[in-house]
């Protein structure tokens, strides 16, 4: 089978962290989709990955041509969310089979305010949206409506006037924590339950995570995450952040690989891509095996790129 993993940092010169976060997740999963003997295309500007075949593009116009023309049996889609939709749409038009989430629930999933009202409304515990025209005690965090990571977030204690494009939720206490998740209809496999490494005083920068992280309440953060995967129907490998203080709440979803992927590939025994395609194709496992723990950071990410770990 030939599968083409678009991920658009690599793909159209992204700089910085997002460049190197790119560049791990595309090796990671290019060499998984080569270990069960499929062919990989990957779109990029320059920048190789020591696996599958790099087709060199100019930048995001040629991205989407790619994605509605380029031939290939399946496609992974990795870009930033409030983009996401669209691209899944240009991969779809092209007949090429889709191992992610779907353009609908991507496109929910990408808008901070209505997501959290979905799953609020579905029972799923989430972080509550703060109202500007009634007043409550603070902290509170603002974040982009539209975003993805830890981008323009921070921490305040009185609500501004106007939210303009941000959205604000009250803040809880607690440990930033994600589920990985692979999801194919009503079946939700959890993969690992994952510390992430935030700077609050940096502006809720994410400097890293561990893999897995054991905590004596994963029965019911799995389950919150579960909830969520379910109510916005997602399909393939998605990313739930949670905090966890006197609940499990949700804050985000990302409908696509995420950076945990660098320590769960360390640590679970089963291929990543094997489970992306029995997602789509087959059936799930029951569970998947993992041993020991992985702890990385942002910065040691780009040398890690030729280790023989990844």
């Amino acid at each position: 089978m030939k599968v083409l993993i678009a991920e658009y940092a690599v793909a159209t010169g992204l700089p910085g962290t997002y460049q190197v976060e790119g560049r791990a997740m595309l090796s990671i999963l290019a060499r998984s989709f080569e270990r069960l003997g499929h062919e990989v295309i990957y779109p990029t500007v320059g920048p190789t990955i020591g696996a599958g075949e790099g087709i060199h593009i100019r930048g995001e116009e040629d991205f989407e041509d790619l994605l509605e023309y380029l031939e290939a049996t399946a496609g992974l889609v990795i870009a930033p969310d409030e983009l996401l939709p669209g691209f899944l749409e240009l991969l779809e038009d092209g007949n090429t089979i889709n191992l992610g989430c779907s353009p609908a629930a991507a496109k929910l999933s990408a808008d901070k305010l209505a997501c959290t009202r979905h799953l609020e409304e579905a029972g799923v515990p989430v972080v509550e949206i703060a109202d500007p025209d009634k007043p409550d005690n603070g902290p509170f965090v603002l974040k982009p409506r539209f975003g993805c990571g830890s981008e323009r977030m921070e921490l305040v204690d009185t609500l501004p006037e106007n939210l303009d494009d941000r959205i604000a939720t009250k803040y809880h206490e607690g440990e930033s924590l994600s589920v990985s998740l692979v999801a194919s209809g009503d079946r939700v496999l959890p993969l690992t339950v994952n510390k992430q490494l935030v700077c609050v005083e940096a502006g809720f920068e994410y400097q890293g995570g561990i893999v897995p992280y054991r905590s004596d309440r994963e029965e019911e953060i799995l389950k919150a995450a579960e909830m969520a995967a379910r109510a916005l129907d997602l399909s393939g490998y998605a990313g739930i952040d949670l905090v966890v203080g006197d609940l499990p709440r949700v804050v985000d979803v990302n409908p696509r690989p995420t950076t945990s992927i660098v320590g769960i590939a360390k640590v679970m025994r089963e291929e990543l891509a094997d489970l992306i395609l029995r997602a789509r194709f087959s059936s799930l496992p029951e569970r998947v095996a993992v041993v020991g723990e992985c702890e990385f950071r942002k910065g040691e990410l780009e040398p890690s790129l030729t280790s023989t770990e990844i």
